[in-house]
């Protein structure tokens, strides 16, 4: 009977460490999953305001100004990536709402190319033409669930390049 005793005082304190250590555990899980969805969510809200941004814009032509940088730094030219790089910069600085994530990208390509560091450039570089097809994709897949948007990118279109697609065609 005295170690029934003796055995029941160790176990159940035992059993109540964890219980508690597994409360801690579970807690720390369902912490973990919520600041999980919470980054989801940011990054979807990114990729939303770099799409919003993008709209108004000329892609295409942002599109073939990082492409000319890209050359120009693996020709050696700098200066010349430096400058296309500072021309999209300036096109992205005026478009409300303001593309943090695109902004972030080309400060740190423009920083890599001024201390000529061509990796580092090149990896930027690389960045900033993923993140313009993630939201590029983003626009497609919006167009797709509402058309309107689609009619309104058009539209963006058309008054950047000064002639509709209809106008080329022809010519």
């Amino acid at each position: 009977m005295k170690y029934q005793n003796i055995v029941t005082f160790l176990v159940i304190p035992l059993a109540l460490l964890s219980t508690i250590s597994l409360l801690d555990n579970v807690q720390a899980q369902t912490n973990s999953s919520t600041n999980q969805t919470g980054s989801q969510q940011q990054q979807n809200q990114n990729i939303n305001l770099n799409a919003q941004a993008l709209m108004k814009i000329d892609i295409v032509e942002l599109k073939d100004t990082l492409a000319k940088a890209k050359l120009a730094i693996v020709d050696g030219n700098l200066k010349v990536a430096l400058k296309d790089v500072r021309d999209v910069e300036t096109q992205l600085l005026l478009i409300e709402p303001s593309p943090t994530k695109l902004l972030n990208y080309i400060h740190k390509a423009i920083n890599a190319i001024a201390r000529s560091d061509i990796d580092k450039s090149l990896n930027g570089l690389t960045n900033i033409q993923v993140t313009i097809l993630k939201a590029e994709n983003q626009i497609f897949k919006t167009a797709i669930e509402n058309p309107k948007v689609m009619q309104q990118f058009a539209n963006v279109e058309k008054n950047t390049n000064g002639k509709d697609s209809t106008e080329i065609e022809d010519t």
